[in-house]
């Protein structure tokens, strides 16, 4: 898998992963008894404060996995089983 193909991967499983967190973010929050102000009770202001305080943690996150990515050296393999797999 060359490093562009494994970027786009990473980046559109992240954005999948992304969107399941804000829905079960959302929801879970939406589920809680009414003990709270009515502008808090829709998705909107939910999303905001999803964006403000879960999101940018994951965006830190894909970036930590990106550079972890783009930094690994490619390997080249020999064709000699025993001298590729090395246990340095």
């Amino acid at each position: 898998m060359r490093k562009l193909e494994l970027i786009l991967w990473t980046v559109l499983l992240w954005l999948l992963a992304s969107c399941v967190y804000a829905y079960y973010y959302v929801v879970t929050i939406l589920a809680l008894p009414e003990n709270y102000d009515a502008y808090a009770r829709n998705w909107r202001f939910q999303l905001l404060m999803f964006s403000l305080f879960r999101l940018p943690w994951l965006v830190l996150a894909l970036a930590i996995v990106l550079g972890v990515i783009i930094v690994l050296p490619k390997r080249k393999a020999t064709g000699n089983v025993w001298t590729d797999v090395s246990v340095r």
